[in-house]
């Protein structure tokens, strides 16, 4: 009876670990960063980090600049002339957390295309 009682407790301690501890997620990059909120919340400092690691993602991705127009050193060029005023701009009146996805990729859509990394 009492090893019942134990293995009860070890499956219930097990599931609540899983399912209610918070794992510190680092975010290296923007699908980091979404999987993070996936499991907590966001601080503003990790959705600007997030962001700026995607718009470089869209300027060091030959084709997708090639395709519209530009190239990978005017992007970077434009992204590091622009980088300061769009988060500014952008993030001036956001949320200091963010608890879902959508609020994250509407606001990652407005940054990139406010430094030009993606097409509006």
């Amino acid at each position: 009876m009492k090893y019942i009682i134990l293995i009860i407790l070890a499956a219930g301690s097990y599931y609540a670990y899983k399912n209610y501890v918070v794992e510190d997620i680092p975010i290296t990059n923007y699908q980091s960063l979404l999987k993070k909120v996936e499991k907590t919340e966001v601080t503003l400092q990790e959705v600007k980090t997030g962001s700026n690691m995607l718009a470089e993602f869209f300027c060091n991705d030959t084709a997708f600049q090639t395709s519209g127009g530009s190239s990978v050193s005017a992007c970077l060029s434009t992204l590091n002339n622009y980088r300061k005023e769009c988060e500014s701009r952008i993030f001036s009146n956001a949320p200091a957390t963010f608890t879902t996805k959508e609020q994250i990729v509407t606001i990652a859509k407005r940054y990139t295309a406010c430094t030009g990394s993606a097409l509006p």
